[in-house]
């Protein structure tokens, strides 16, 4: 089983502290909400995002949704062998229903994120699509890992150990019982914070360039998906 789970990921509403700027006052009246129902997005709210702390790392929610549309529907998905999660930069946890269809339209995804972080839950009633789960990040690994006799838990950082796609692939285990954690940074700039980095054994760096998470979703779901089997049936 593998275990996704998109760190920090730059997922907010508008903060109160820029809901009376112009900008903002006139995104919110194109769209027909109220400023503080409105997902932070650095391509509509650059200018007022300047007034952020940590600005550099907000207002990216584009990076969670490129990574969910490499995650979910792929064959590891549909054989019930992939969990999904989110951490939030303010410490929330989300659960994706693997089952979920995803828009593929940015701006549909955009309105049901700001549905969900405003309630909660997606939808309102009935078999949830997504919704914030009362958990922290060190509980969530922990409950995963107590999943099987065995885990293996993984952290794709820059700065980690180099590994290869032959390597990584070999790291990865062929029992689908053992179930493997990886943590995959979705944020745009900065460094994962020590209290993160900490809960993951296993450092790995993919690549001698940057990945975007998407990037490193896909590469390591392939892998997965053929050290297990799901993939290369013929």
């Amino acid at each position: 089983m593998l275990h996704v789970i998109l760190l920090e990921c730059a997922i907010e509403l508008v903060p109160r502290e820029l809901t009376s700027l112009k900008e903002i006052q006139a995104n919110a009246r194109r769209r027909r909400k109220k400023p503080g129902q409105l997902m932070l997005d650095q391509t509509h709210h650059g200018r007022a995002m300047t007034r952020l702390d940590g600005k550099e790392q907000r207002g990216r929610p584009d990076i969670t949704f490129l990574s969910l549309l490499s995650i979910l529907e792929t064959p590891l998905c549909k054989a019930g062998l992939l969990t999904v999660h989110l951490h939030l930069l303010d410490g929330r946890v989300i659960e994706i229903n693997p089952d979920v269809r995803l828009p593929r339209n940015y701006d549909r995804f955009i309105g049901l994120f700001e549905q969900l972080l405003m309630n909660g839950r997606i939808p309102p009633e009935g078999e949830p699509l997504a919704k914030i789960i009362d958990t922290s990040l060190p509980d969530l690994i922990r409950d995963l890992a107590a999943g099987s006799s065995e885990s293996l838990v993984l952290l794709a950082i820059e700065g980690g150990t180099k590994t290869s796609a032959e390597s990584l692939r070999n790291i990865l285990p062929q029992d689908s019982s053992v179930h493997v954690i990886l943590g995959v940074g979705a944020f745009p700039h900065g460094d994962m914070p020590d209290s993160v980095r900490d809960l993951f054994s296993t450092h790995l760096e993919l690549d001698k360039e940057v990945m975007m998470a998407w990037h490193v979703c896909a590469e390591v779901l392939w892998a997965y998906s053929s050290r297990v089997g799901i993939i290369g049936r013929w």
